[in-house]
């Protein structure tokens, strides 16, 4: 049995995959800034990223960390590069073997401020001592009502002009980062790349959510302006040739719409 420290671990991507490391027998802990929710099967323990308080305790006995921390703001992207230079310091110092980054697909190609936080983010992990594995991942299956849903409520659902997505589940990504953190031999492969099953247009996603969720509102096609917007547009948010995932966006609604 591997002990497994989750950072992000009460995220999007972080609930995921602490069901499917217990699904497969092993132990978790998840990083907190607050501390327990005591009574559960999942133990959650303290820890401050960006100050370091409370991480040796939480590293100690640790096999293996994974972190899936997010900081779309700027007020949170501390926890990415200053977060992960003091995570990963710690586990070499607690003699954690092996630890996992959950990243973006060609993250080192976007120009604006989050994906280059994220790529600093993956820097910290690419020169530590340990042996790390970068998994990057392409939108979630979510990233489309989290654009659609808010003005949908004044009668408008935006999709973006001109692009296409390859968006994967969050369960897909959870075996993903379980697989490349109980694998048991050293990493023969410090990269991996992942990506949903299929590749649709915007506004063919999000006229299936609409549909599913019985959403009122005229879809429009909207240009994305900025970095984001040309980082879309030139598909380098697809993973041609690296689908991982299995479960579509369509049966993603499926089972989010019948929950």
């Amino acid at each position: 049995m591997t002990l497994v420290l989750v950072a992000g671990g009460t995220g999007t991507a972080g609930r995921q995959l602490v069901k499917e490391l217990l699904a497969r027998g092993h132990s978790v802990r998840v990083l907190t800034r607050h501390g327990g929710a005591p009574g559960t099967e999942i133990v959650h323990v303290h820890g401050d990223l960006v100050t370091g308080e409370g991480l040796a305790e939480a590293l100690d006995g640790v096999d293996v960390v994974v972190d899936t921390t997010d900081g779309k703001t700027r007020r949170t992207r501390a926890v990415l590069d200053e977060g992960a230079s003091n995570l990963l310091a710690t586990a070499d110092g607690a003699g954690v073997r092996r630890a996992v980054l959950l990243s973006i697909v060609n993250v080192d190609r976007g120009e604006f401020a989050y994906y280059q936080a994220k790529r600093r983010q993956e820097r910290v992990y690419e020169s530590s001592p340990l042996d790390t594995v970068v998994v990057r991942a392409t939108q979630f299956h979510d990233f489309i009502p989290m654009v659609a849903k808010p003005p949908s409520h004044v009668g408008v659902i935006p999709a973006f002009a001109r692009t296409r997505f390859q968006s994967i589940d969050t369960r897909d990504v959870a075996r993903a980062l379980a697989d490349a953190a109980l694998a048991t031999e050293t990493a023969s492969e410090n990269l991996i790349t992942i990506g949903g099953p299929e590749v649709r247009t915007a506004r063919d996603l999000v006229v299936a959510w609409k549909k599913a969720t019985g959403t009122h509102g005229l879809v429009i096609d909207v240009p994305l302006p900025g970095a984001l917007g040309s980082f879309l547009r030139a598909g380098h948010n697809l993973a041609p040739g690296k689908e991982f995932g299995s479960i579509t966006f369509d049966r993603w609604l499926a089972d989010t719409t019948t929950a």
